[in-house]
């Protein structure tokens, strides 16, 4: 076990001071970094930006609460396999209340 220790050891130093010892390779500078950033960016910020048309204010319908939708499903599953329809509700339902979202 000692003798696998020390292996591991001396490879993970090789690993780590490999690029110490010979150079950085191909890895870029923060200065070139920043050079070809600005190079792509430059363009986005140049384009013109079209206005968005905001509708008039109209009151969002409420949202339907996960409670009542798994109600709705329940009543749904009046079927041959009808315990299974139910557990399924019912795992959509917890999703539904974790997440806020009702899984389609």
């Amino acid at each position: 076990m000692r003798n696998a220790m020390i292996c591991v050891s001396v490879m993970l130093a090789v690993f780590l001071g490999w690029p110490l010892a010979f150079g950085n390779g191909g890895t870029p500078t923060l200065e070139q970094s920043r050079a070809e950033a600005s190079a792509i960016l430059a363009p986005v910020a140049a384009a013109e930006v079209k206005p968005v048309q905001v509708a008039a204010a109209s009151v969002p319908a409420k949202p339907e609460s996960c409670y009542k939708r798994y109600q709705r499903e329940i009543m749904q599953c009046k079927g041959g396999s009808s315990a299974a329809c139910r557990l399924g509700a019912a795992d959509h339902w917890d999703m539904c209340e974790a997440t806020g979202f009702w899984p389609e």
